[in-house]
């Protein structure tokens, strides 16, 4: 029996369950092993928001005021005061109940209750980080209740994933079960390959294991466990490292060469209704490592040991037809870190051709001039591509030409104008600082983001930071980088890390308040700083309509094809009830601080907001408030009031609506 524990990442809210899992249990189970999984990100938030918000409060009001001030929740601390423990706890019972449970599709696109929950989700995440690093302190209930739970699952072995900086829970959980039982602890996941081989019997100590598997563990995990469970030393079993006799044992590193020998990822066993997403998204590879592998900044092809191993077209096929038959799920993100044009191009045609119509795809991609093509974007938007985040890092052709990027500008300027042109979502990640940069240079990145706004759906912007793994990490002085004895690094020429850092902060505060003013429909506008590519995605997916084509609508009396979602929320002042919306053709920026004038509501207006969540049709919203106010108002009175609602609505902008039902 082998019990995995989901990586708990603590360092954001994911939106999707974890890929690496869901392949080791298959390939565990493949081979006989029963394994259970215990989650990680919806279980942890689940205990901060619900089990453990006694425990929070308990927490807080124990800190002392230099200890809130190290931790920066001096504020918080003083809004929550006078609410008491039972506020407190309403409160996160609420907003868990509206966001993860509900999932309304307002609240979604409305975003406050989400940035809110966010917002605790970090807070929190820095109080036990505090505790758990600082204080020295583990005698928490969040780590007895993962323990116990994993004690209860009766394993012969137990499974962690080493995370990055927000480790701390984890690695107090694997201590308490050091402490507490004499079970085997095999630990891996995508970080394992940058572990300094140098370090291991330190790491080991430290971390509070007994086995590393370094890359791959498809094939590795369950030949360590067999080779265990036959009293045998895992000696020759690639990617495994142990300890024996005080003495650190290495084998070879490998990767796996016949990738359609896997079984499909096995996600039966997470918590697929609980992440923070108003849809399921699954996460699938189509191919292993990246064919570039040159960008100087870049780490991630060193989990697949510089190689790329790609599954055959039939197989991605394949795999995409059982998710979505086994899972009722028809949204993935691919986790290829590089999808080449003309691999993009066969799997598009076999998608058509094997009639897979209800597949919304996500993928990262490199802006290189095999997608300075119409015809294959059109080809992967009606392959049901919705979304592609584009690896930009700059708008300046020096820039690209020191990050080894392999990108041109005269290449990527008409890519974003036909991608935007087949319907498919543009995001640009964007880096500023890289070594070298100037001030001006970065200002080129932000003009060439002004210039293609009509075309760019949303940016993802941050400051440059320098990976030991790297190519610039290990050979920093063909950048004119020196590195410090402590952590950081300094640049003979560009901007220096500090300016690079005031600079990245200004662009995103500007972006964010809309004075780099992308097209007024983005919904970007609704969710600052919080998984906006998810909203692009399922949107894109959902066939988002102009408010135009939706009074045409209204006017054709096609009611029945039309989805509305009414932005806002309903308060009562006194006797009355008023709707405050939300304009989304403006900044929240802008709502927050000059909101719109609130709109009076009567009881069937108010009915209408409530009903126009993105669930129901027009036209199934106006025979619910027939069958309501049945007795009230003639049908044809109920029409005629229904719609003039939605025209006013819709006429300022105060909606979105769907050419399809959100669920």
């Amino acid at each position: 029996m082998l019990t995995l524990i989901e990586p708990i990442n603590m360092n954001g809210l994911s939106d999707r369950p974890h890929l690496g899992c869901a392949m080791l249990i298959a390939a565990c189970q493949e081979k006989g092993i029963k394994t259970t999984l215990i989650n990680g990100q919806t279980r942890y938030l689940r205990d901060m928001f619900l089990n453990g918000s006694d425990e929070l409060w308990g927490l807080i009001q124990s800190l002392k005021d230099s200890d809130l001030e190290k931790i920066g929740i001096v504020s918080y601390k003083r809004s929550i005061q006078d609410k008491g423990v039972k506020q407190f706890r309403d409160g996160l019972k609420s907003l868990y109940q509206n966001v993860i449970i509900d999932k309304n599709a307002r609240q979604y696109f409305n975003a406050q209750m989400r940035e809110k929950l966010n917002n605790l989700h970090d807070i929190f995440v820095e109080i036990y980080s505090y505790y758990l690093r600082e204080l020295k302190y583990e005698n928490l209930r969040i780590i007895d209740r993962y323990v116990f739970d994993i004690i209860e699952s009766n394993p012969r072995y137990i499974g962690f994933s080493l995370e990055g900086r927000f480790g701390p829970l984890s690695r107090a959980i694997r201590k308490r079960i050091k402490e507490t039982a004499e079970i085997p602890i095999i630990v891996g996941g995508s970080l394992s390959p940058f572990i300094d081989l140098k370090k291991l019997d330190h790491i080991f100590k430290e971390e509070y294991f007994d086995y590393l598997v370094i890359g791959a563990g498809e094939e590795a995990l369950p030949s360590l466990i067999e080779a265990i469970d036959n009293s045998r030393e895992p000696r020759g079993i690639r990617n495994v490292f142990y300890k024996r006799n005080g003495e650190i044992r290495v084998n070879d590193l490998g990767v796996i060469n016949h990738l359609d020998s896997l079984p499909y990822p096995d996600y039966s066993q997470f918590d697929l209704d609980l992440y923070v997403t108003p849809e399921r998204i699954l996460p699938l590879q189509t191919a292993r490592g990246c064919t570039w592998r040159k960008c100087a900044f870049c780490t991630n092809h060193n989990i697949d040991l510089g190689n790329y191993k790609a599954f055959s077209i039939k197989r991605v096929i394949e795999a995409i037809n059982h998710l979505e038959n086994t899972y009722a799920c028809s949204h993935f993100a691919f986790h290829d870190l590089d999808l080449p044009p003309q691999r993009a191009k066969r799997i598009s045609e076999a998608i058509v051709s094997n009639n897979l119509k209800n597949v919304n795809i996500r993928t990262l991609c490199r802006l290189v001039d095999g997608y300075n093509n119409s015809t294959l974007l059109s080809l992967m938007r009606k392959a049901g591509f919705t979304l592609i985040q584009w690896g930009m890092e700059s708008g300046n052709q020096r820039v690209f030409n020191i990050m080894n990027k392999g990108t041109t500008l005269k290449t990527m300027s008409p890519i974003l104008k036909k991608s935007f042109t087949s319907g498919i979502s543009n995001m640009c990640f964007v880096i500023f600082g890289f070594p070298g940069e100037t001030t001006e240079e970065a200002q080129q990145t932000v003009a060439f983001l002004e210039n293609h706004s009509k075309y760019i759906d949303d940016i993802h912007g941050g400051t440059f930071f320098l990976e030991p793994a790297s190519h610039i990490g290990k050979n920093p002085e063909r950048w004119n980088v020196t590195m410090k004895s402590a952590e950081g690094y300094s640049t003979k020429d560009g901007m220096s890390c500090e300016e690079a850092n005031a600079f990245a902060s200004r662009f995103m505060k500007e972006f964010e308040i809309n004075s780099i003013r992308l097209a007024s429909d983005k919904l970007k506008y609704l969710l600052p700083g919080f998984n906006r590519e998810i909203l692009h995605f399922l949107s894109s997916s959902h066939k988002l309509v102009t408010n135009t084509i939706l009074l045409e609508c209204l006017k054709k009396r096609k009611r029945h094809s039309i989805f509305p979602i009414i932005l806002g929320e309903i308060k009562k002042k006194g006797s009355r009830t008023v709707l405050c919306p939300i304009n989304i053709n403006e900044a929240k920026f802008i709502n927050e601080y000059f909101p719109m004038k609130e709109i009076l509501l009567d009881s069937l207006k108010e009915r209408i907001f409530i009903l126009s969540d993105g669930r129901l049709s027009i036209e199934e919203v106006i025979l619910t408030i027939c069958q309501d106010f049945k007795g009230r108002y003639r049908k044809e009175c109920i029409y005629k009031k229904c719609t003039d609602f939605f025209r006013n609505i819709f006429s300022k902008n105060l909606g979105l609506a769907f050419a399809k039902s959100w669920r």
